[in-house]
């Protein structure tokens, strides 16, 4: 229903290359609008195999300034175009993350101008940008509210959680964070906390790829399952998911257990691409089958 605010993962995963998770990319749903939160490797594969387009976004919005999050800005503005975009994308993001996606866009001047004077589609405008900074506060966008805080992701910042709110349902993204008082108090009494998660149980030193400092620097600015299970209790969230899994490919059901042994004993989605979720409803689908709960 479109009153209902519904949660797509469409790309579980981070960094490292994963033939199951695609890089960080989400979509929220609501109020007649579709909104996409960061713009990962394969973001467009991933929303056509969800039953949508780009060319349907209403807006973009990217957390912040890391590659996993925004390396398909332009793949995902020419896709949405062939799809038959004929609007221009909104994009809300921090400044560093803003300049990014305008060098990549800039970057393709030249070919979109040559895309454009030789295939004469019917309308061009599905290439336009309109490129907006994001910053603390509402986002507006009808009935959907939306509204950004800061999350600590340091030295990446600023760095964005979510609060998204529709008819009596709410849902917080942490994005990429280290746990931090905004993420605390944005998550209180939330209907559906998204977290990312670094399962340090999972992630050994491995010579030529990860030495112990490698492994400890990426822990100090994400969340551990430990971590990730005590703010969903103290903050009585009703359900709780896991995305931006790192390592992508670590064993989900270990995972699920850390989060049990660390006091969460609610409802537990550990995310997997193309997962849609019905908030008020709280009916997960996924490759056919619908889980009520």
């Amino acid at each position: 229903m479109a009153s209902d605010l519904a949660f797509t993962f469409l790309g579980t995963g981070a960094p490292p290359v994963s033939l199951r998770r695609a890089g960080p990319s989400h979509l929220v749903e609501g109020a007649g609008r579709k909104v996409l939160i960061d713009c990962g490797s394969g973001v467009s594969q991933r929303l056509v195999a969800a039953g949508h387009r780009g060319a349907d976004i209403d807006l973009l919005i990217v957390t912040h300034e890391h590659s996993d999050h925004l390396v398909d800005f332009y793949q995902l503005v020419v896709s949405s175009w062939h799809q038959g975009r004929a609007r221009p994308w909104r994009v809300l993001a921090p400044a560093p993350a803003l300049a990014n996606m305008r060098a990549q866009y800039e970057g393709f001047a030249r070919e979109r101008a040559l895309r454009i004077a030789f295939e004469k589609r019917p309308d061009a405008t599905g290439l336009d940008v309109i490129f907006e900074e994001l910053h603390e506060g509402i986002v507006g966008l009808g009935e959907l509210a939306i509204d950004a805080f800061l999350v600590d992701h340091r030295p990446v910042e600023p760095a964005f959680g979510l609060k998204i709110s529709l008819a009596g349902s709410r849902l917080v993204f942490s994005g990429d964070t280290r746990l931090t008082p905004s993420l605390e108090r944005a998550a209180q009494d939330c209907d559906l906390l998204v977290c990312e998660v670094f399962i340090d149980s999972q992630m050994p030193v491995v010579a030529g790829i990860r030495s112990a400092e490698t492994v400890a620097a990426v822990q100090a600015y994400h969340m551990t399952p430990a971590v990730v299970a005590r703010l969903a209790v103290e903050a009585g969230a009703k359900m709780l998911a896991l995305t931006h899994l790192v390592p992508p490919g670590a064993d989900t059901a270990s995972l699920a257990g850390e989060i049990r042994a660390a006091g969460y004993a609610g409802p537990l989605i550990v995310g997997e691409d193309l997962m849609a979720l019905d908030v008020g409803a709280r009916l997960l689908r996924w490759g056919g089958a619908t889980l009520a709960f």
